[in-house]
């Protein structure tokens, strides 16, 4: 089986690689697989879970160790890693599916938050980067423009997610074989207040920071929640597994009715410093 993070940055969709199906058309502009986008993108309904674990830093670490950044402690030993599943369902990218895998991180010349209430202010106050390890989709589309604009590391699987009026579900399986699957309580009424939530990617020997805005409805968030499936025969689920888990998660988050809004990147060469 290749090695995930070379299908995430370099695979054909349907037969057409990626930097030669698009363009940039500047002021904000692209060409992606012949139809035009303008930023900023907008999501305005979409729906997704998400679990927060805690995972040994050192193996964590030693997963991005090419991107330089450093995962954030937030006490000895021990990082964050979420696990994220979104139904996107009208966008400006079209109607997918998409799932994530991300750490907080800390990038060149930033300082580190204290351990523990450092780090979660910072998460709080959308001061803290995300970066995003691997981003599966079920579509062709969104992987070239993800790609081209953005950085993200996308590929087309199967991600599979399921909303009900309790309880939702994300899995995500790549090669016919599971890497995770994952819950959270759903039914909650509360407003989740627009946030800022940036991103970090590598593409093409470059960091990609972007700044996304999140806000929604139907907010339920939970402490801990249930233990994810891991698979034990993908490269990704065998990280997984020496991450730590499948465990408990910290906490469990779901928004039924999330709208978002995502802004250009800015792109630096590894180990720079981003300007803002």
């Amino acid at each position: 089986m290749q090695d995930t993070a070379i299908l995430a940055q370099e695979e054909l969709v349907s037969g057409k690689q990626t930097d030669q199906t698009c363009e940039a058309l500047g002021d904000g502009r692209y060409l992606i697989d012949g139809q035009e986008i303008t930023l900023p993108v907008h999501v305005n309904a979409a729906s997704m879970l998400m679990n927060v674990f805690t995972v040994d830093s050192r193996v964590a670490q030693q997963l991005i160790a090419d991107s330089g950044f450093r995962v954030v402690e937030i006490w000895p030993g021990k990082a964050l890693m979420q696990l994220l599943a979104v139904d996107y369902r009208e966008n400006d990218l079209g109607d997918y599916n998409e799932a994530a895998i991300s750490f907080p991180v800390t990038t060149p010349g930033q300082s580190r938050p204290l351990p523990l209430i450092g780090a979660m202010w910072r998460m709080m106050r959308g001061k803290l980067c995300n970066y995003i390890y691997r981003m599966p989709v079920n579509q062709d589309f969104t992987t070239h423009a993800g790609r081209f604009i953005w950085g993200f590391p996308k590929w087309v699987t199967d991600v599979d997610i399921q909303f009900g009026e309790e309880r939702a579900e994300g899995c995500f399986r790549d090669d016919g074989q599971l890497v995770f699957k994952i819950a959270a309580k759903a039914g909650g009424n509360s407003k989740a207040a627009a946030q800022e939530a940036p991103s970090l990617a590598i593409r093409n020997h470059q960091a990609w920071k972007t700044v996304g805005i999140t806000e929604g409805e139907g907010l339920t968030f939970s402490m801990g929640g249930d233990i994810p499936e891991i698979g034990d025969r993908h490269p990704l689920a065998r990280q997984l597994r020496a991450l730590g888990l499948p465990k408990k998660p910290m906490c469990s988050i779901s928004i039924k009715e999330a709208k978002m809004v995502f802004e250009g990147p800015e792109a630096v060469a590894l180990g720079e410093r981003f300007s803002r």
